[in-house]
């Protein structure tokens, strides 16, 4: 998600709860410095670099009017994530983090493995003589939003679980901070794994819904996964620029990879982590780096973890998805307008993708049409031919079309059972109320859904009787559409609604669209 510039900037001597908080070009008071993490870290990321939203710093604000950006902070940013802060900050608080924004260069910031090792958390323990959910639900029906809460922090961010048969909530998971990521143990049911924007990693009991352990594995960034074996999770993390391996059972942080390298001009750049994945296909992870354009291969069947580093493979790796078996990682590749093609059996770049425009792949959507399976790739960007979904074919890597659509999307979901591929429009003004379907046995825009909100993530419950929509901002809604009809069953109120994870993605192999029987009896 996208949003405009919200800074403020004023130098300002103030009184904050009994201390004087003293901003000048001097280093800041550790007061105003907790006074950003805890409100504007969330979105703005720790070091003030940028993430969801944008910089905040001297480089890129401080030009700007005081008393305008000031403003902006009080009454918020219609259209985006932005919410007025004039009922959670004093005016006192709002000039000391302006006077921090404007005076001061982005932090740099570091977050060891010893660092992580000191966070670990038990916060229950999970009851083994209840072997079942304790609510009327399958546990592999369930479907979870990630509820952001509008100042991403607080009671409202929070986890939400729902019962992908009948709609109805059966149980909340608080996280205290933005939820990004949920990732289900393929191994075991019973186990989830939830992400936050600060880095904090929860493992859920979903028999209890209840929060078992807790770790921050890095301090900005979103990127998170699970090993097919049901042993490792792998964290990705912008601040710093690294991937941290971890014990599934009990998030003990074993393995720090600091991500850096060459890039494709063969300049040496620190880098960010991008899409992460985990692939049953020799048991590996998969790690996008991203400002340094390579794919990093980590071996999880040996025990010093080796990592292969299959380098060159674009300019600024985003987000991916798998193959039906796992062989193949398609990469979005935000500079060069193509999806990359990386071959796990080979550790190898072997294809690249035109993608038309910027490339957004999300989770990513392979489903049957006719005697093939295509991919739909989602481009958050613009061309010349306007606004695309880019649909190509899994044999052979081959573009099959490219479909006009009303704007930027970000995510598409498909399911065998429903006839529509479904894309969310993600724009900062009408259009992005919309969700559009695409017609699987045409590939053209058959329908169009407004769901009232800002629409984000779509997702097909298990049996893909279903579709699920986040409507945000001004919706602040969970919106559920029959796949056929496309009649609204169900709505349920949420502040900021995001990512949705149906728990069948574990027998999907990760991505949407494909057989639940075929995959699961690889």
């Amino acid at each position: 998600m996208k949003q405009k510039v919200i800074v403020a900037a004023v130098a300002a001597l103030v009184p904050f709860c009994g201390v004087s908080l003293s901003v000048s070009a001097a280093e800041p008071a550790p007061e105003v410095k907790q006074l950003f993490q805890d409100n504007c870290g969330t979105c703005h990321g720790a070091d003030r670099g940028g993430y969801i939203g944008p910089a905040l710093t001297k480089e890129r604000v401080g030009g700007m009017s005081a008393n305008a950006l000031r403003a902006m902070i009080i009454s918020g940013i219609p259209d985006t994530l932005m919410p007025p802060w004039a009922a959670k900050l004093s005016d006192e608080q709002i000039r000391a983090l302006v006077g921090l924004i404007q005076a001061h260069p982005k932090d740099q910031l570091e977050w060891s493995l010893e660092d992580a090792q000191k966070t670990v958390k038990v916060l229950a323990t999970p009851d083994m003589q209840v072997n079942r959910p304790t609510y009327q639900a399958d546990v592999m029906d369930l479907v979870a939003v990630m509820g952001r809460g509008r100042y991403g922090n607080g009671a409202e961010s929070k986890v939400v679980f729902f019962d992908g048969k009948t709609n109805k909530v059966v149980g909340e998971v608080p996280t205290g901070t933005a939820p990004h990521i949920l990732r289900y143990d393929p191994t075991n049911p019973r186990w989830a794994f939830v992400k936050t924007d600060k880095s904090e990693i929860f493992k859920i009991d979903l028999y209890t819904m209840k929060a078992l352990r807790s770790v921050r594995a890095g301090l900005t960034g979103p990127s998170l996964d699970i090993s097919a074996d049901g042993k490792w999770l792998i964290a990705g993390s912008f601040i710093p620029g690294m991937a941290m391996i971890l014990k599934a059972e009990t998030l003990e942080p074993v393995k720090y990879i600091k991500l850096e390298g060459n890039d494709i001009d063969g300049k040496f750049v620190a880098s960010r982590s991008g899409g992460i994945h985990a692939s049953a296909y020799g048991n590996q992870f998969v790690i996008n780096v991203k400002d340094a354009g390579q794919v990093w291969l980590v071996d999880l069947n040996k025990p010093e973890l080796p990592i292969t580093k299959i380098e060159k493979v674009g300019r600024f790796l985003h987000d991916s998805f798998l193959s039906r078996d796992g062989r193949y990682v398609m990469v979005a590749d935000y500079k060069s307008d193509k999806v990359a093609v990386i071959d796990l059996k080979e550790k190898a770049h072997i294809r690249d993708i035109p993608a038309g425009c910027t490339p957004h792949l999300g989770s990513g959507s392979i489903t049957k049409v006719g005697d093939r399976y295509l991919a739909f790739g989602t481009n958050i960007g613009s061309c010349d031919k306007g606004h695309l979904v880019t649909v190509w074919d899994m044999k052979d890597f081959s573009v099959v079309k490219q479909i006009p659509v009303a704007g930027p999307t970000e995510s598409p979901a498909a399911h065998p059972a429903a006839p529509y591929v479904a894309v969310d429009i993600v724009t900062n003004d009408k259009r992005a109320k919309l969700v559009q379907l695409i017609d699987k046995s045409s590939l053209e825009v058959v329908k169009t859904l407004d769901v009232g909100g800002h629409s984000h993530f779509p997702e097909y419950n298990r049996d893909g009787r279903y579709l699920y929509v986040s409507a945000g901002y001004a919706g602040d809604k969970v919106r559920i559409y029959d796949s056929k009809t496309l009649e609204l069953v169900a709505e349920h109120k949420m502040q900021v609604p995001a990512g949705i994870f149906a728990h069948a993605r574990t027998l999907w192999g990760g991505t949407k669209g494909l057989e639940e029987e075929k995959v699961a009896a690889r």
